[in-house]
């Protein structure tokens, strides 16, 4: 289970994980393939003498190892680099010639390998030979060679060598001629002589140990080139595929940290499939697709993929009590724009559809915006009806019932926001209009403002048969659903029903529709008007609806206007006679 939520987790995310693949791996490589080729020189030295010796010294040995890890970071110091940098009149700074030089140990061998890059093969070995000229420079043991001096050794060594030789033979002929004499004297003479050589022979070996003793002189910091650096023929080899890999790979795993973060961060409701039977131990009563459009009812919604989900919503609202239809429905929902009052119409539309009498009552006296749904005004409502004394005595005569376009659905909209609507909904007057309305209506919908916003979604759920709790997938949070469902089933006799899950998404792409309206001002703000000509704010005040439905009206000719550059005006005469001709229709109060 855990795995197939994840997997569906970076399914719904795919495109951010491809795009965090696609970049990274695309920038890689338009910037590795654009750079020039790189050729690497290399000049090896070794650090030390112990290898010419036949017998080395293992102390010898051990910090010539030392010796050479300590050449080796003393290769890209600024001392060494500037003296370079000045030798081969390079154009580029200490640290740009540092970044060039990659040294390697060969600890077993007393070897050290510099390696040095540029896109220029001659400048490469140039390079790498003067450093490796410089370091044995600076070698203490290599500072007091003098080359000339050097060779003057060797030189003698060679003479002395070749006396050595020749005295040697002397000495064998004089030893090999002894047997020859028969003379004491010669034999004397010859005695002496060989005896003079032998001295000779021995004075030139001590001399030329000596001097072989000073030109091998054994050291474990010196220096001495091993291997010169060549020009390189051929570039090196590019890292490009591993570094585009690298880099998609790194997309993935920042595309999917960032993803389980916000999947951990986010508590709003999912919907993770089709289907589903609840949601936090609450039933599902239907699942309402997203939709992009918002505007007037036309004859093909009730073939609407949101009209097919209303009727899903019907179903178990019928199979919730099959053997009594409800008569009194109550939908809320836990916050804002969640979507109740689209609930409410689609709902509502759908019941009516079957033939039963429908009455939509919009109890949302605070922000109200059904009666925009059926593209009608609000002049009066449900709080005019609650305000007057006449409803205390049964006198329902003067109701405020709006027909809506669509058979056996009437509307009663909210009203100008009283001062305190949690009174009026507390009122006997409001339980006298729902048993009114009972007896001219098969359903009463009833619209009331969140839960967590104000009282009167609790108090309207005491006097409803049923309540039903919209929520909105994406923008309900877990915890304000949670809070919700407990402060209504606090209250003894409320019946909740389940929850009708609005913006889905199972499969098509759909946008929600809807908006929530600030609250109208109050008619004093507006008295004292008497110009001919209103304006579309001062015409959706008087009409109770936006501004945007004011100038589909004008535009429409629905409401008489003239249009001067980009503003509209707006008949007072004509706005009036459309407010007294006949939008609301008359409740019989006899059989």
């Amino acid at each position: 289970m855990e795995i197939r939520k994840y997997l569906r987790l970076i399914l719904r995310w795919w495109w951010l994980v491809a795009v965090s693949t696609a970049v990274p791996m695309m920038l890689s490589y338009y910037f590795t393939s654009t750079q020039a080729d790189v050729y690497q020189a290399k000049a090896t030295v070794m650090v030390g003498t112990s290898l010419q010796n036949p017998n080395p010294d293992p102390w010898q040995l051990n910090l010539g190892n030392t010796m050479t890890a300590a050449y080796a970071e003393l290769v890209r110091q600024n001392p060494v680099t500037e003296a370079v940098i000045e030798r081969l009149g390079l154009d580029r700074t200490p640290a740009q010639l540092a970044g060039q030089i990659t040294p390697r140990i060969y600890s077993g061998a007393q070897l050290l390998e510099m390696q040095v890059t540029d896109t220029n093969p001659e400048a490469a070995a140039l390079i790498a030979n003067a450093l490796a000229d410089e370091l044995i420079r600076r070698s203490p043991a290599s500072r007091g060679s003098d080359p000339e001096q050097q060779e003057f050794v060797r030189n003698q060594l060679e003479e002395l060598q070749a006396k050595i030789g020749s005295v040697s033979q002397q000495i064998d002929e004089l030893t090999a001629s002894l047997s020859n004499l028969t003379s004491a004297s010669e034999i004397q003479e010859a005695q002496d002589r060989i005896a003079a050589l032998e001295e000779v022979k021995s004075t030139y070996q001590t001399t030329y140990t000596n001097l072989l003793g000073s030109y091998r002189a054994e050291s474990p910091n010196v220096l001495s080139l091993f291997d010169p650096a060549v020009v390189p023929q051929w570039p090196v080899p590019s890292k490009t595929k591993l570094i585009v890999v690298m880099a998609g790979a790194a997309g993935i795993g920042l595309a999917l940290g960032a993803i389980f973060l916000m999947e951990y961060l986010d508590t709003s409701l999912r919907w993770e499939r089709d289907g589903m039977q609840s949601i936090l131990e609450l039933p599902v009563l239907g699942a309402i697709p997203r939709v992009s459009r918002r505007g007037t009812w036309r004859s093909d919604s009730l073939l609407s993929p949101v009209a097919e989900s209303m009727r899903t919503m019907r179903a178990s609202i019928f199979l919730a009590r099959p053997d009594h239809s409800f008569g009194t429905l109550l939908v809320t929902s836990p916050g804002d724009s969640e979507g109740k009052s689209f609930v409410v119409a689609n709902l509502a539309i759908v019941l009516s559809s079957t033939g039963s009498r429908v009455i939509v009552v919009d109890a949302d006296m605070r922000r109200p915006t059904l009666h925009e749904f059926f593209d009608r005004p609000n002049v009066t409502g449900l709080a005019d009806v609650l305000s007057d004394s006449k409803v205390a005595g049964g006198d329902f005569s003067s109701l405020p019932l709006q027909e809506t376009g669509f058979d056996n659905l009437h509307l009663i909209s909210a009203g100008r926001p009283p001062v305190d609507p949690a009174t009026l909904l507390t009122s006997p007057r409001f339980q006298a209009l729902l048993t009114f309305l009972g007896g001219h209506g098969d359903v009463i919908l009833v619209d009331s403002p969140p839960v967590l916003s104000a009282p009167d979604a609790i108090i309207l759920s005491t006097e409803s048969e049923g309540t039903i709790l919209v929520v909105s997938i994406g923008l309900t949070r877990r915890e304000s659903l949670w809070q919700a469902r407990d402060r209504l089933l606090a209250q003894q006799g409320v019946h909740l029903l389940g929850l009708a899950v609005n913006r889905v998404k199972p499969g098509g792409r759909h946008n929600c529709y809807g908006r929530t309206r600030e609250s109208e001002k109050l008619d004093g703000q507006r008295a004292g008007v008497a110009e001919r000509w209103l304006t579309l704010g001062e015409a959706a005040d008087r009409l109770g609806v936006g501004e945007d439905v004011v100038r589909r009206w004008c535009k429409s000719g629905r409401l008489p206007a003239i249009k001067k550059g980009l503003r509209w005006q707006v008949d007072r005469d004509g706005l009036e006679r459309m407010v007294e001709s006949g939008w609301k229709v008359q409740m019989q109060t006899g059989p």
